[in-house]
């Protein structure tokens, strides 16, 4: 009897152990939420306060989107992603779109580029800022730097850089 029970309780322990390792468990599912789902401690590596996060209303729910605040103050940094109601648009839809601004006046193409390995593009730079452009599994993640001096476009692919490990997979 006794080494029955023993053999319950290490059968009952060692599911409860591979159980608690699954990968399902410990990685997220579904839509990558940028706002919810890069850490403080990223935010702040990127030089924005994370206590300053403010969420963005979006025309029809179809993204989500925060503000953060620079410590200095003179800087504003705007994390998004399409919702799981959004269009399906791709990345090469979204890099498309943002390549047919050279034909308008005074337009610039955006520069294609990585980011720890992810599809990338930047820009261009305008008056209010940059924006970094990344691939994710179902559209892009935009990181996009409001203006605090001529820098923008490289505060905004550092902060990049530092947010891409948190979308992983999606």
């Amino acid at each position: 009897m006794r080494t029955k029970l023993i053999g319950v309780i290490v059968a009952g322990l060692a599911v409860g152990v591979v159980g608690g390792c699954s990968k399902t468990e410990s990685a997220p599912a579904g839509m990558f939420d940028p706002c919810k789902e890069i850490r403080k401690s990223a935010i702040r590596s990127a030089g924005y306060d994370p206590e300053s996060k403010k969420d963005v209303p979006t025309i029809g729910d179809y993204s989500v989107k925060c503000r953060f605040t620079s410590y200095s103050g003179h800087e504003s940094l705007y994390l998004e992603h399409p919702s799981a109601a959004a269009p399906i648009r791709s990345y090469e839809g979204y890099l498309a779109s943002a390549q047919s601004a050279v034909n308008s006046p005074g337009g610039q193409a955006p520069t294609v580029t990585k980011i720890n390995g992810r599809d990338a593009y930047v820009g261009p730079q305008t008056i209010l800022g940059c924006t970094v452009i990344l691939r994710t599994a179902t559209a892009v993640m935009s990181v996009e730097v409001s203006y605090a001096d001529g820098n923008t476009c490289v505060s905004a692919q550092n902060a990049a850089t530092v947010f891409e490990p948190a979308i992983g997979t999606r």
